[in-house]
């Protein structure tokens, strides 16, 4: 899940949902529904995850500057 657009638009064959959108003008409400929906639909199987569509069985999250 991606927090803004930018980082949904950069990372397309990670990112599942952008959560960007409420910035962008989608109410809080209707963003969701959308992801409600699209949980659901994961669930049941009817759709995949970029990930399970693109094969990848890992993923490392990369950070900057210091890690304790």
């Amino acid at each position: 899940m991606a927090t803004n657009t930018a980082l949904a638009e950069k990372k397309k064959n990670w990112i599942d949902f952008n959560a960007g959108e409420l910035v962008n003008g989608k109410n809080m409400e209707e963003l969701t529904e959308d992801l409600f929906e699209y949980i659901l639909k994961l669930a049941s199987g009817e759709v995949q995850t970029n990930n399970e569509k693109n094969g990848f069985k890992e993923i490392s999250i990369f950070k900057d500057g210091v890690i304790l």
